[in-house]
């Protein structure tokens, strides 16, 4: 809409410049249509979309009619904006609504078709204008139409790739914790295999999360999975990314220096999960974590990785819960660091 609003004002400056009274006129009787252009917005806001794109190419296509009957004639070119409503309306409109796309096609063509063919007669007063400013008039027309045409395509290509974004995010996150969901952790994790870096893999599942669920309701445990996301944002340093792999169940890559760091910060997240003691509504709720880390030191296969990992998780729920088990290549896991009481 904007870009028709830009067109017809600029016309009607270069026509009021000049001083013809043909060519005022002509832009004097596009006026009304510019007017009516708000429509468009009135219905983009009422989320009626394919009302406000066939509003605008109808408002578009009697502007120009009306401009070209009452005054222009084919003297300028403008019937060449004909084939420019064309082919828009295709880069507009959903693929559903085809039959509309084609109207609009055929349409634009029979009147292109009709006026190259067999021409109409601008008002007296324009064969005043000077030739020159005639053939300049007539560039400024067909280029106008070259140039809304490029940049209606730049603006679809940009939109394009911002959906294409933004369907790539959706399908990537968790839409309850906002973190990466499981193939998109698991993507990134495979990824880091292949980098040959060693790094640490935590596996956090909620401790009694369906006593939790079943005593104060669905909606607590999720508002519980999202505080406990949001914990875990806020531990990730560097490089560390974490992701939401199972219903109650995180994962957590981290980079340190050393095991020993890998280890204290396992357990210091476990602190900070446990004494947290967030009111989920139904008063301050205590919350606990058992947590199977697995070291990684290359070359390891990710179902190696996961499968370490998942067996100090499950060694750290029969040690009594809400502790970090760690495993090893040699024995599967070492004993846990058991929860300050």
């Amino acid at each position: 809409m904007l870009i028709a609003v830009i067109t017809i004002l600029v016309f009607n400056l270069a026509f009021l410049l000049l001083g013809n009274p043909g060519l005022i006129y002509s832009g004097l009787a596009q006026l009304p249509y510019l007017l009516l252009l708000p429509l468009v917005l009135w219905f983009n806001h009422r989320g009626q979309r394919h009302e406000a794109t066939l509003t605008l190419f109808v408002l578009v296509m009697l502007d120009a009619f009306s401009a070209l009957m009452l005054a222009q004639g084919v003297t300028l070119g403008l019937h060449y904006y004909f084939l420019m409503f064309a082919v828009l309306p295709a880069s507009y409109l959903d693929a559903k609504q085809w039959p509309t796309t084609l109207l609009l096609f055929l349409s634009n063509i029979l009147l292109f078709g009709y006026f190259e063919v067999y021409g109409w007669q601008a008002h007296p007063s324009i064969a005043e204008v000077p030739t020159f400013i005639i053939t300049l008039l007539r560039i400024m027309m067909v280029g106008s139409c070259a140039t809304t045409v490029l940049v209606v395509i730049l603006i679809s290509e940009y939109y394009a790739a911002q959906n294409e974004q933004e369907l790539q995010y959706l399908a990537d996150t968790d839409s309850l914790t906002g973190l990466p969901n499981r193939r998109a952790f698991m993507l990134r994790l495979e990824r880091t295999i292949k980098d040959s870096r060693p790094f640490c893999l935590l596996i956090i599942d909620v401790d009694h999360f369906k006593q939790i669920n079943d005593t104060t309701g669905h909606q607590t445990g999720d508002t519980a999975l999202q505080f406990l996301a949001s914990l875990l944002t806020a531990y990730i340093q560097g490089e560390d990314f974490a992701g939401r792999i199972g219903g109650e169940e995180f994962a957590l890559v981290q980079f340190c220096a050393s095991p020993l760091e890998h280890l204290a910060r396992a357990e210091s997240l476990r602190k900070t999960i446990a004494t947290a003691h967030p009111d989920l509504g139904f008063g301050a709720v205590h919350l606990t974590v058992s947590i199977g880390v697995c070291m990684a030191t290359p070359p390891v296969s990710l179902i190696t990785l996961m499968t370490m990992a998942d067996n100090a998780l499950y060694e750290a729920k029969r040690n009594g819960r809400n502790c970090v088990q760690v495993a090893t290549a040699q024995s599967g896991t070492v004993p846990p660091w058991k929860a300050v009481k």
